[in-house]
């Protein structure tokens, strides 16, 4: 065998599998179609939040008076947000190739299809990355090879056998039957993280997370937002306090939410789009500069080749145990490309689970205590159960809530916005979910998360003490109020 093991997909779960298999002392290659990071750091989270913090600067400057700052002919520089956002995922990027180089993790660039379970036929190209990153073409079991180390002038299609595959091929924006879809300015996600300007006015069609995130980049500079979702509610699954706490905070951005609405068109009239909805047994029309299409991902997965190597798979992604095995022998599967929980932590972890068991291991993969976050303004996230999944578990779990207008760092922050809720089984207190929607949301669910995850009660939370003045003692109240008093809010309680 010319490697031990074999990774197709350098993103967030193929990169890091690559480096702990390396670290346990395999010999592995990485192979990747297009740029190291995948998804996640080109096209989807990091470009995401760093568009996204432009946006917040932008939103902090425009309330300086309320701080006693005075600003006079403040503007922003939409090329220059965009070079940052450039900047940013190349020294990622950077980073990551480091890391594989000081793992001696072999890297290709080029399209790798499945002849078996352990051969693979390579077609090399060059990476959008530095000149040093050129395509590997034949690489030689006795002397491994990074690649940099092999000239661009050889490459061509190779083969190379791998006792152990692991697939991580990833997702793709997801576009639905629309008439009018393919029209010149409805664009997908991967469209409007590149777009030269900001536009006027956009359309976004899905009011989930990416639909979410983007109104939240764009509004506050300057384009006016129309989400349209199908179901009753923005954030679906997401807990019901927090889509009627966002609802409220979109609708101070001036972001407008349609839900219950179905998109029946979109034609083009007069140089600019027009996107004919249905809600309520009315149509409307919705004026659009652009249209942006955020139903959701689909996975990447070439059915033809599953089929051949007898690996089972549907419509959400490729099948796999709780060891990321698939049904066929020495091969797993790991991120988006199973649809199990299509998250760039989910796919490290679900990465770090195979490789232990390629390595004689024994690990499992625990969905239950997944954090998932929102990057709004302001941010959100969940961990465990929500109160609707608790009532149609047929729980009836102690809840508590505790809001940030009464925690003193949110307000000395002017951030004052949300609340901290919680979920207990009433009659052995270990915490069931954690909902939160506020300043640093995404930074505070570790601890709900932890607790869900090892099965703490309300007391071991309220039994540790939390530093003051800080956004967690809005946890530590919270969890106060599921089986005794807060004490800096009238308990807010069921």
């Amino acid at each position: 065998m010319d490697f031990e093991l074999g990774i197709i997909g350098a993103g967030t779960g193929g990169y890091v599998a690559a480096i702990r298999a390396a670290q346990n002392g395999k010999k592995v290659v990485l192979i990747e179609k297009e740029n190291l990071g995948g998804v996640c750091l080109n096209r989807g989270c990091i470009p995401t939040k760093t568009l996204l913090k432009s946006s917040e600067k932008w939103q902090d400057l425009s309330r300086a008076e309320e701080f006693g700052l005075s600003l006079e002919h403040a503007s922003f520089d939409w090329g220059k947000i965009q070079e940052r956002k450039r900047n940013v995922i190349a020294q990622m990027q950077g980073g990551i190739k480091q890391l594989l180089k000081a793992n001696k993790v072999t890297v290709l660039y080029g399209e790798a299809s499945l002849i078996d379970a352990h051969r693979l036929q390579i077609r090399t190209s060059s990476p959008a990355g530095p000149e040093d990153e050129a395509p590997v073409s034949r690489i030689s079991a006795a002397s491994p090879a990074t690649a940099a180390e092999i000239p661009a002038a050889e490459a061509s299609v190779t083969t190379l056998t791998c006792e152990n595959l692991i697939l991580a091929t990833g997702s793709s924006p997801a576009r639905p039957p629309i008439p009018g879809s393919d029209l010149p300015g409805v664009i997908t996600s991967d469209e409007l993280l590149e777009l030269d300007q900001v536009p006027e006015s956009l359309v976004i069609v899905g009011a989930g997370v990416i639909g979410l995130e983007f109104a939240c980049v764009f509004a506050p500079l300057g384009c006016k937002i129309t989400l349209v979702e199908m179901l009753p509610s923005i954030l679906p699954p997401g807990d019901v306090d927090l889509q009627r706490r966002l609802g409220l905070a979109l609708r101070k951005q001036n972001i407008t939410a349609k839900t219950k609405a179905a998109v029946q068109s979109i034609t083009a009239q007069n140089g600019q789009l027009e996107v004919k909805i249905s809600a309520g047994g009315k149509e409307e029309i919705l004026p659009a500069a652009k249209v942006l299409i955020a139903t959701g991902r689909r996975p990447n997965l070439n059915p033809a080749e599953l089929d051949k190597l007898q690996i089972a798979y549907t419509k959400k992604g490729i099948l796999v145990n709780e060891k990321m095995q698939t049904s066929a022998a020495g091969v797993y599967a790991i991120g988006d490309v199973t649809g199990l929980s299509m998250l760039a932590h989910s796919a490290a972890h679900q990465g770090l689970v195979a490789v232990a068991n390629i390595c004689g291991q024994s690990e499992i993969m625990d969905y239950h205590a997944i954090p998932s976050c929102v990057f709004t303004h302001p941010e959100i996230a969940s961990v465990g159960l929500t109160e609707q999944e608790c009532k149609e578990r047929g729980l009836n779990p102690a809840i508590s809530k505790f809001n940030f207008a009464a925690n003193g760092k949110a307000v000395t922050m002017g951030e004052t916005e949300g609340l901290v809720k919680l979920l207990a089984d009433k009659e052995t207190h270990r915490l069931l979910g954690c909902h939160i929607i506020g300043p640093h949301a995404s930074d505070l669910i570790m601890e709900g998360a932890l607790a869900v995850q090892q099965g703490l009660t309300a007391e071991a939370l309220t039994g540790t003490i939390h530093p003051h003045p800080t956004l967690s003692e809005a946890v530590s109240e919270a969890a106060l109020g599921l089986f005794g008093n807060m004490l800096h809010q009238v308990n807010l309680r069921r």
